[in-house]
């Protein structure tokens, strides 16, 4: 235990920074957002510790960890936190993503079939109630494949 403490105490504000910046520098290349709250949690430290060079080491480790748990708590509360999960969630399957947009007909369907522009894309459509017409417009609640399943208004 004694060992610990010595090398705790060791620890100089340049030591917490290098952490940080590797840490974050692994981010970057894994693209998960888990050792990026850590990392910002380490330059934190860092910083106090360049300001307060006499601070325990004891107290760093305890501060990094409060840093990083309430940091990455506070991410997962937020709204990007969901939209990131919701976007690889739908990653290969572009169609799914389009659900609740509002299109227009971009052609008379003929009897249920069809097609709809969304943004500056065509895609297949069928219309589950009735044939709408060229301008018409339509909501996607459905997905099969490259082929959306809308309905009028």
């Amino acid at each position: 235990m004694e060992h610990i403490g010595e090398f705790l105490e060791s620890v100089a504000f340049w030591h917490w920074l290098t952490f940080g910046a590797v840490l974050i520098a692994i981010e970057i290349i894994s693209e998960t957002t888990y050792l990026l709250w850590p990392g910002i949690g380490a330059l934190i430290v860092g910083a106090i510790k360049l300001f307060w060079p006499e601070m325990d080491g004891a107290l760093a480790l305890l501060l990094f960890a409060i840093f990083s748990v309430v940091a990455t708590w506070q991410w997962k509360r937020t709204p990007w936190s969901k939209a990131i999960r919701l976007t690889h969630a739908t990653l290969n399957e572009r169609t799914t993503q389009y659900i609740g947009r509002r299109v227009i007909a971009a052609e008379d369907f003929i009897g249920d079939t069809g097609a709809v522009l969304v943004d500056d894309s065509r895609w297949n459509a069928r219309c589950l109630d009735g044939s709408p017409k060229q301008g018409d417009a339509l909501t996607i609640v459905a997905a099969d494949g490259a082929l959306f399943q809308v309905r009028a208004g």
